[in-house]
């Protein structure tokens, strides 16, 4: 099967027509067509169908598509590492960040790597770990940085320990339960949560349960930082997030920490990539600035008197 071949299958999936995908390549509609049709008469199975509003993919294509981007960009990786190996500094980047990693890392990396690498293009991805990991293991997301469940082990990820994740209470401003000192003052408080773990709302039940009160009242999950902050900000919900915000949130002045007695700990920040290939010059940089200052994160969390 030729490499084209696969360029030109994907461009019909993505786009939904012969004719859609030739323009988006430049490549004459009938030279696409045959493509498909060479493809289908090596693979002996019918890629397309056609609808009244276009062709769309048959389950076996579906199962194809997948890991034919992968192919495409474990090629292009390739090419892009040999430049880079060669001192021509050039390609992508993609990695996938937590809302924690995005305010405790992401802006203490990005000036030196966009110093040492000016010419990658570096695409950046927010998620939490359960729903990046697909991309992960096929190779999408070079590198995955944020809370990893401990029970979370595979032969083809090398998941490297950060630091330790704690978490502190956050409520909007002038929250009524703001002077708060210990979790019995929020026995009839509402929650958010963010699906880290399987048993995410066990962040919020630990320390009910350990207090012994009855299970809070979690109603809302949200999934991006932007999607707690808004959620936080505009009503009364609390929400636990990593003490890696707590300067953050100091600043925008949207939020206010909470201050009870009783700590939560989090699964901790890790650093997650694809291991069955090795990383290339950009990725490896990146990843070395990534446990660096996470280091030196740990530092000033401990003068001031955190784990």
């Amino acid at each position: 099967m030729k490499l084209s071949h696969l360029s030109r299958f994907v461009a019909v999936a993505e786009r939904g027509s012969m004719r859609s995908a030739s323009r988006q390549l430049g490549i004459p509609q009938p030279v696409i067509s045959r493509s498909i049709q060479e493809m289908e008469r090596e693979l002996g199975v019918q890629l397309f169908e056609r609808t009244s509003s276009g062709i769309v993919m048959t389950p076996v294509a579906e199962r194809i598509i997948q890991r034919a981007k992968v192919v495409q960009i474990e090629l292009q990786r390739t090419l892009d590492e040999v430049e880079q190996f060669k001192g021509l500094d050039g390609g992508t980047l993609t990695i996938g960040l937590s809302p924690a990693a995005h305010v405790a890392i992401l802006p203490r990396i990005l000036p030196p790597f966009r110093r040492r690498y000016p010419k990658v293009r570096l695409k950046v991805v927010e998620g939490l770990f359960p729903y990046l990991e697909a991309d992960i293991r096929d190779g999408l997301i070079d590198i995955y940085v944020g809370p990893v469940a401990e029970a979370t082990k595979s032969r083809d990820l090398e998941i490297a320990h950060l630091m330790d994740n704690e978490r502190i209470i956050v409520g909007r401003r002038e929250h009524p339960l703001s002077g708060a000192t210990s979790i019995e003052d929020l026995r009839d408080a509402q929650w958010v949560t963010t699906p880290v773990n399987p048993d995410s709302e066990n962040e919020v039940n630990a320390i009910y349960a350990a207090a012994g009160l009855p299970l809070p009242n979690i109603v809302a999950q949200a999934t991006s930082g932007m999607s707690i902050i808004s959620v936080v900000a505009s009503s009364d919900l609390l929400a636990p997030m990593p003490r890696l915000w707590e300067d953050f949130i100091a600043a925008t002045q949207l939020l206010t920490h909470i201050a009870i007695s009783q700590v939560t700990y989090a699964p901790p920040i890790c650093a997650v990539h694809q291991g069955r290939i090795p990383l290339g010059p950009a990725a490896q940089h990146m990843h070395d600035l990534i446990g660096r200052t996470a280091a030196n994160q740990m530092r000033v969390l401990a003068r001031q008197g955190g784990r």
